[in-house]
This record gives C-alpha cells, sequence and structure tokens, in this order.
C-alpha cells in the first residue's frame, strides 16, 4: 500500500543540493528534469508498477520527455499516489522546481521502501541502457547508471549502496623504454619552432607599439583638453559671481578694473603653470577700456 507524504516546511528530512546530488548519484539536480530516474525509482518502490520499456532513458527532444512524464504519472494514478506534478515546470530544468520536487520524492521514498536497494537490478531492469553522464565518459563518472539512491547515514532504514556498472578509469600511458633502460629524449623540434620569432610576429609587436604610442598622445590630449576646460569654467564662474553681485546691490554696471582682475588673475595663473594664453590677452586689450563700465 503507497504511503503517500507532504512537505509543508524546511525540516531536518529536507534534502540539501549536495546532499540531494549524492542521493541521487546525478551530477546535478536539473538531470533529473527528464523523469526517467522518477520512472525506475518508482519501479525499485513497486515492482512491475511501471513499464521501463516505455521509458526513454536518453530524451532527444522533448516529446520523448514528455512521454517519461506520461508513464510516470500514469503509473502513480494507478498506485494511487495524490503527488500533481506540473510537467511543464519539470520539463524546462529549473533547479528551484526540480530541487522542491526532488526533496518531497526523497521524503516518499524513504516511506515506502520495503526492500534492499542492493537487490535491485538497476541496468539489467532499464535493458542494459545506460543514462546520458555515463556515454562518452573517460574515466569513472557519478554512478547515475544504477540509479540506486545512497541515504544519509542517519537513516535507519539501511540504502546505501554503491554504483553497479561505473565506467572503468582510462590506464595511464606508459613512457617507451629502450632496452638498456634509458627513455628517449622528448622530440624538440616544436619548441624550437615555438623560439624563432616570426616576420608576422615582429610586425605585429611593431604595430602593438605604435597603438600604444598613440594611446599615450591621446591621452595626454584628453588631460589638457580637461585642464582647459576647468580654466576656463572656474573664469565664468567667477564673472557670474561678480553679476550676481551686482544684482544684490541693484547696480546696473560692472567695473572694467574688476572684471580685468577676474580675468587676467586666472590668465597669469595660466602662465605660471607654462602654458601660453597670448591670444586671450590680445582679445581683453583689444576689447576692455578703462573706461568702459558694464
Amino acid at each position: 500500500m503507497v504511503v503517500n507524504v507532504f512537505i509543508s516546511a524546511v525540516t531536518t528530512d529536507t534534502l540539501s543540493r549536495k546532499d540531494a546530488v549524492a542521493w541521487s548519484h546525478f551530477t546535478k539536480v536539473e538531470e533529473m528534469a527528464n523523469g526517467a530516474a522518477y520512472c525506475q525509482l518508482t519501479h525499485l518502490l513497486f515492482s512491475n508498477s511501471i513499464n521501463l520499456r516505455k521509458v526513454k532513458f536518453n530524451p532527444r527532444s522533448e516529446p520523448d520527455i514528455l512521454t517519461n512524464w506520461k508513464v510516470l504519472t500514469t503509473s502513480w494514478k494507478d498506485l494511487g499516489i495524490d503527488k500533481p506534478v506540473d510537467v511543464e515546470k519539470m520539463k524546462k530544468g529549473k533547479f528551484q522546481d526540480n530541487m522542491e520536487f526532488l526533496q518531497w520524492f526523497y521524503k516518499f521514498f524513504k516511506a515506502n521502501l520495503n526492500v534492499e536497494p542492493e537487490d535491485y537490478d538497476a541496468v539489467g531492469s532499464r535493458f542494459g541502457e545506460d543514462l546520458p553522464a555515463l556515454k562518452g565518459a573517460s574515466g569513472p563518472r557519478p554512478a547515475v547508471a544504477s540509479v540506486r539512491p545512497v541515504v544519509a547515514q542517519t537513516m535507519k532504514t539501511k540504502t546505501t549502496m554503491q554504483p553497479v556498472a561505473p565506467v572503468p578509469a582510462t590506464k595511464a600511458a606508459v613512457a617507451p623504454t629502450v632496452r638498456n633502460g634509458a627513455r628517449p629524449a622528448p622530440a624538440t623540434s616544436a619548441g624550437n619552432r615555438r623560439s624563432e620569432t616570426s616576420p608576422n610576429e615582429e610586425l605585429l609587436k611593431q604595430e602593438i607599439e605604435k597603438q600604444k604610442t598613440l594611446a599615450a598622445e591621446w591621452e595626454t590630449m584628453a588631460k589638457d583638453m580637461e585642464s582647459e576646460r576647468e580654466f576656463y569654467y572656474n573664469m565664468l564662474q567667477r564673472v557670474e559671481a561678480l553679476v550676481h553681485e551686482a544684482d544684490e546691490l541693484k547696480a546696473t554696471t560692472i567695473e572694467v578694473e574688476t572684471l580685468k582682475k577676474v580675468l587676467y588673475e586666472g590668465n597669469e595663473e595660466t602662465v605660471e603653470n607654462g602654458d601660453d594664453n597670448s591670444q586671450l590677452n590680445e582679445a581683453l586689450n583689444a576689447n576692455l577700456d578703462d573706461t568702459d563700465t558694464f
């Protein structure tokens, strides 16, 4: 008889992400999104409750994934499992949705486990078909082929098990030796070629240096322009202050000497800093007269 469970809040039984990956024997939780592992785990809990021949353990398209979830939900309905499954969310492979579902299934699995997982032939049950994580591997991968859950050591029910058919590790290559025991010297032709500088590399280095010089010139020019901008901006601020002062005094004119003092003061600072602003001097001398007022 099926024992239905539910999770209402985070408890000590709630799986962490790390524990979930270790328990499922996958490399990440999102790999459970195709539904194949849930089909086989259901087959482990309830023998002959699901036809694994219909399950696509290596789904190539969305219809294959939908087929897996349809096989699973149909079996659950026949068994009396009342857990609603949002297939649209699950098939997208998002971590949060799959993690919540896996946490529920972990609790459901513990509540309904009546057999020793060591006695279950996972590979034989799916007719020798490998799971995607085992294909093309060059060494041992996480034991996804077994789909045998590894439960925490604190559980009362013994469920910890080892992988059924891990892929053997690739043997390390052995360097060839001669009869007298000395190993042949490694080839050095490739290293010699790398040490030689080709004409293209030399041209590239020259172009890089040229661009660095040009960038430095532009940077200096930008700094000069910024300094000049600040100079004229400060001068305008001083003139503006004179205008505001005249407004406050309700004066209709500004003394030329006061204005020239502001303008020449800024110009003198520029000359002291090494900048020759002769154009400004000529403009001031040509347009300002001691007798004029503004």
